[in-house]
Order: structure tokens, then sequence, then C-alpha cells
């Protein structure tokens, strides 16, 4: 029975989820405390994002609110990555709000002076919201559908506050967490963040992209970015 929602990722969401949105959480497994299997498969789970090209081959056709954890080095290209991911989003999907706390303004638009691409006007930057208490302002304004962090060191988010922000107040956005690499190359901290995620991305090499983990699609795929 479709009831108006479909379960998607920590919970249930709305179906008719648009490029508004909303800030409310919707109800949970968790707090519906257990489901029987037969009404599992009755359920309507929401439509997967229909990537196209280049996006479709490296991540597949993810939930609207996915999770993704990207990390690499310093120079290796996860901001320009993330610029163009985002854009790509605003383009066709909904609308972005990118928290810029590692770029100033200017090198921002030099990046996307180098993409050579046309900037959507659904994609915001935000280059003030360096704390958790002004990042949740934001988002609860309901104006976004996905979420970037560049990065969440910098944006003074450990990941436990990031996980319940996605989990409990924002399930039903699509977040990107940009992480700062250690030195294997891996997300840096706790595994836990690569774990709660559905996607990770790391920079073996400038300039290239791989997916290491991927609920949606194949790993080891990668994206050229320059």
């Amino acid at each position: 029975m479709n009831n108006g929602f479909s379960i998607g990722f920590g919970g249930i969401v709305p179906t008719n989820f648009g490029v508004k949105g909303s800030h409310k959480a919707q109800p949970s497994f968790a707090g519906l405390g257990s489901i029987t299997a037969t009404d599992l498969m009755s359920t309507e789970f929401a439509p997967g994002l229909k990537f196209k090209g280049d996006w479709l081959d490296f991540i597949g056709e993810p939930e609207r609110n996915f999770y993704m954890v990207i990390s690499s080095p310093p120079g290796h290209g996860k901001t320009t990555f993330c610029l163009k991911f985002a854009n790509y989003l605003a383009q066709n999907f909904g609308r972005v709000i990118f928290f810029e706390n590692e770029m100033n303004q200017s090198r921002t638009k030099r990046i996307f002076e180098f993409l050579g691409e046309n900037v959507s006007s659904r994609l915001d930057l935000n280059f003030s919201s360096d704390n958790p208490e002004q990042i949740e302002k934001v988002l609860k304004t309901g104006r976004y559908n996905f979420a970037f962090f560049d990065s969440i060191q910098m944006s003074n988010l450990d990941e436990k506050e990031l996980w319940k922000m996605k989990k409990d107040l924002f399930p039903e956005m699509g977040f990107v967490a940009i992480s700062f690499a250690n030195q294997k190359g891996g997300v840096r901290g706790s595994i836990v963040k690569q774990h709660q995620g559905d996607i990770t991305v790391v920079f073996k090499s400038p300039g290239i992209a791989t997916t290491v983990k991927n609920r949606f699609g194949e790993v080891g795929k990668e994206f050229e970015v320059f």
C-alpha cells in the first residue's frame, strides 16, 4: 500500500519528494520498532536519481537521500570534483547548498571557470557557516535537496554530529561530506564515516576520483577531474 511515503536512507521518505523539499524528519524504522517482511515487500521505494553519461557510469542511480564521503590529499581535486558534481545535481535534480570553508570566493570562481560549465542558479555557495549550529540553521530553511560540506573538518563537524544531522534531522536530503585524507589516502578519522556512507570516493592520484564503496553501482570506477 502506498501511503505517500517510501523507504529510503535511515527511514521513510515521501514518494513525492521534489525540488522544494522539507527539513522535517520523517518516521523511521527505529521509531516504528520493526516491520514485517510482507509489509516491507509491499512498500514502494523512492525512485533513484536518473543520472546520465559519466555520472551514471561512475555512481549509478543513487537514492535522492544518498550519503557520499569523499577524501583526498591536498591538491588532488576533491573540491573541483565536488563543485562539478554539485552543479550537475543543481542543473538536473534540485537545489544544492555548498558549504565552502576551504576555498575563498575568488578561488571557487576560478574552479568554475576551469570547469567551463554553465553554473546553475539552483546552486548556492555558503562561505560563512563554519559550525554545526550555523549549518543546521541554513538547512532548516527547507530550501535544499542536497548539501555539500567542504570540508567536515573545516566546518567543525565531527562524525557524530554529521551522522545525527543526516539520520535524524535531514534524512530526506542527499549529503556529500568531504574529508581530509589519512596517510594511506583514506578518510581521516574513524572508519565509521566510511561505513555510514552509501558511497565512498578517494583520490589515489591527482585528478582521478575512484569509488571504493558504492551501494548503487560498481566499485573501482574512475572519474577524470583534470
